[in-house]
């Protein structure tokens, strides 16, 4: 079987952009605090990838996705 090298430009994970961690907080009537504790980061680092000033990370956005399906409450 050929390898099959990985698409550069494939499907995005869940909750990867800044507006998707605002509508997923609204969605849930969290604060940025409430989010950020719910997920066990700082809020500094939520209002970060909230604000587009640093990338998402991959886990972050599992967790959210996660809690969004109730695992961990």
């Amino acid at each position: 079987m050929a390898d099959i090298p990985p698409s550069t430009d494939g499907p995005l994970m869940p909750f990867s952009k800044p507006h998707d961690l605002a509508e997923w907080r609204d969605r849930f009537g969290y604060s940025q605090r409430q989010a950020a504790d719910a997920i066990g980061c700082s809020r500094g680092a939520w209002a970060g990838w909230e604000h587009g000033d640093q990338p998402i990370p991959k886990y972050i956005s599992l967790a959210i996705a996660a809690l969004s399906l109730g695992v961990g409450r």
